[in-house]
C-alpha cells in the first residue's frame, strides 16, 4: 500500500506536466519553411520574463544569410535570451522575428528548428556511446559522415587518444564520463552533422581548452562558408573572424561594427 502511495503521488506530478497547455503553439496554417529566405531580421523586439522586469528593450537587428555576427556583453544583458527568441522558445512581448521576411510565429516549430545548429554553454548528453550522441536526432546518417563530423569538431583528437573502446565508449550519464571540454566538442559534432542553415554557438568552446579552440576555430571556417552563424562569446581570436559584433548593455545594442572599429 505504501509503495501504490508513493506511486500516486509521482503519478501526480507527471501528469499535471503531461497534461499542460504549452505557451508555444503552431499556427493551424504554417507557411512552408522551404519557400523562404534565410535573412534574419530582428525588428524592435521587447521581451520580458515578468512584466516589470524587461529583459530586451526596442531590439532591432538584420543579419544577412551567410554572415557570421559576435554578440558580446555583460551577464545578464538578454545575449542568451535573444537566441531563446530566435530558435522560438519564447515569443516576444512586442516586435517579432523574422525568417526570410516571414514572422516566426507564422513557421511550424519542428519545421524551423531543423534548420538550426545550436551548440551551448551547457551541453546535454546522454547515456550511450559518443557515435550515438553525435548521430542523436539524426539516426539515418552513416558512421563515415559521424565519423567527418567528429573529426571536424575534433572529437576524433581525444576518442582516438584516451578512449580505450573508440566511438563506442559510453559517455555516461548527462554525459559525466567525459570532460566538459569533451563533451563540447561532441555537442559540436551533433550540429555539425545536422547540416544546419543556421549556427547558434552560445559559449561552444568555452571549456576547451585553448590548442583545441584554436584548431575547431580552423574547422569551422570551411563549415560555415554560406550559412549563418552567430556566435555568444568573449574570446578575441572569434570575434576577429565576424562579420559584425553586436555589444549589447542592459537588454539594448549599444553599438555594432567590425572587431577593430569597436576597439577604437
Amino acid at each position: 500500500y505504501g509503495v501504490i502511495q508513493t506511486g500516486v503521488a509521482g503519478a501526480e506530478r507527471v501528469f499535471g506536466i503531461i497534461e499542460s497547455e504549452p505557451t508555444i503553439r503552431n499556427p493551424e496554417h504554417p507557411v512552408p519553411i522551404d519557400q523562404i529566405g534565410r535573412d534574419l531580421m530582428i525588428q524592435n523586439l521587447t521581451f520580458c520574463y515578468h512584466p516589470d522586469q524587461t529583459v530586451l528593450q526596442n531590439v532591432s537587428l538584420a543579419i544577412p544569410h551567410g554572415q557570421t555576427i559576435a554578440i558580446v556583453g555583460p551577464n545578464g544583458c538578454g545575449k542568451t535570451t535573444l537566441i531563446n527568441l530566435l530558435l522560438r522558445f519564447y515569443d516576444p512581448v512586442e516586435g517579432g522575428v523574422l525568417l526570410g521576411g516571414v514572422d516566426l510565429r507564422q513557421l511550424d516549430q519542428y519545421e524551423l528548428r531543423r534548420q538550426i545548429g545550436l551548440v551551448t554553454q551547457s551541453t546535454t548528453l546522454f547515456t550511450g556511446s559518443i557515435r550515438d550522441n553525435i548521430r542523436y536526432g539524426q539516426f539515418e546518417r552513416s558512421d563515415a559522415e559521424v565519423l567527418q563530423a567528429a573529426r571536424t569538431a575534433h572529437v576524433d583528437q581525444f576518442v582516438s587518444n584516451q578512449m580505450p573502446d573508440g566511438y563506442d565508449t559510453n559517455c555516461g550519464e548527462l554525459g559525466n564520463q567525459l570532460s566538459g571540454g569533451q563533451r563540447q566538442r561532441v555537442a559540436l559534432a551533433r550540429a555539425i552533422l545536422k547540416d544546419p542553415d543556421i549556427f547558434i554557438l552560445d559559449e561552444a568552446t568555452s571549456q576547451v581548452d585553448l590548442e583545441s579552440e584554436r584548431l575547431i576555430r580552423e574547422s569551422l571556417k570551411d563549415v560555415v562558408q554560406g550559412r549563418t552563424t552567430i556566435s555568444i562569446t568573449h574570446r578575441a581570436s572569434t570575434l576577429s573572424l565576424a562579420d559584425q559584433i553586436v555589444v549589447m548593455n542592459h537588454g539594448v545594442i549599444e553599438d555594432i561594427g567590425l572587431h577593430h572599429e569597436l576597439l577604437d
